[in-house]
């Protein structure tokens, strides 16, 4: 009976007994999770050292193939530039405002950056470079037409003297060139735009200029009879009197041009069987288009009826 009771008591355990050893438990484990913790960080971190320096090998190997091949390799040094400036700059102003020369090496240019550098040019509608390999850079430009001169008042002065006019193309992009072609002195005059909100190789987004530029370009396409159209006054805005001399005006609408030209064209047909010329005409209406002559009496001033005496009653 002792011997069994003796070995019930050894097998038992006090609390604090207990307690003690599943703290040395704890505490194993903890330590055991924080050994395999570390472990992983420093083999991550030994394999991203390993990655980095694969790459950076790779990198400086690629980069000094490509120096040796290509970037400092004399066969593809720029030896022909090919500019097309379309009348607008001269080869060496194109040269020097793209940066492009002979010498460089031609994957080192910024084809972009001198595309832009080109465009900013109000002169140029557009500029294409780019690299003919191995040795070439051809630049193209196509330059902006101007159709006409614009003003804001007509002061009797030539166009191209004036300080506040500016010409147009035919999207109403403005320009100011330095040089002035003598062919631009021949071109129509707009009077009535504000030219001083604007600034060169801004577009002036005006319907009545757009108006006026549709005018001219379809009254240009005219013949048989030709209309020769010289100057226009938009500043009223919701129509257009234009004139080929300055005893004759004609008044046009902002819309349907090609039918508003074609009255104009049957009047002009009609009028050069005659010795009359034509001193005003709207072609606003499409019927009974008012017309007046040079030479005629001005029309009677229409006096309104005066009112009968009122009655008084006696």
């Amino acid at each position: 009976m002792r011997f069994f009771r003796s070995k019930k008591i050894r097998g038992k355990k006090s609390p604090r007994r207990r307690r003690r050893e599943h703290l040395l438990e704890v505490t194993a484990t903890a330590e055991t999770e924080r050994r395999r913790r570390n472990q992983k960080i420093v083999l991550y971190v030994g394999e991203a050292i390993v990655l980095l320096g694969i790459v950076a090998f790779a990198w400086l190997g690629i980069r000094a193939l490509l120096n040796n091949q290509i970037f400092e390799n004399s066969r593809y040094n720029v030896r022909v530039v090919e500019v097309a400036t379309d009348g607008v700059m001269t080869r060496e102003q194109a040269l020097a405002k793209t940066g492009i020369h002979e010498g460089l090496n031609i994957f080192s240019l910024n084809l972009d950056s001198a595309q832009r550098a080109l465009a900013s040019i109000p002169e140029i509608k557009s500029a294409r470079v780019e690299r003919i390999l191995p040795d070439t850079v051809a630049i193209e430009i196509e330059a902006r037409r101007p159709v006409a001169w614009v003003a804001p008042h007509d002061t009797g002065e030539d166009p191209s003297a004036m300080a506040t006019a500016c010409l147009v193309d035919k999207d109403g992009v403005m320009m100011k060139p330095d040089k002035l072609n003598p062919a631009h002195v021949r071109l129509p005059v707009i009077y009535g735009v504000p030219t001083e909100q604007w600034r060169p190789g801004d577009q002036i987004d005006l319907p009545e200029l757009r108006a006026a530029l549709e005018l001219f370009l379809r009254a240009a396409d005219k013949n048989s009879p030709e209309i020769a159209l010289r100057a226009a006054d938009v500043s009223k805005g919701w129509c257009i009197v234009a004139w080929s001399d300055a005893k004759t005006r004609y008044t046009f609408g902002t819309k349907d041009m090609p039918g508003q030209l074609d009255r104009l064209q049957r009047i002009l047909g009609y009028v050069q069987q005659t010795s009359r010329k034509i001193a005003t005409a709207n072609l606003m209406p499409e019927r009974n288009t008012p017309v007046t002559f040079q030479g005629d009496p001005p029309p009677a001033e229409i006096i309104a009826p005066a009112e009968a005496p009122k009655k008084t009653k006696p």
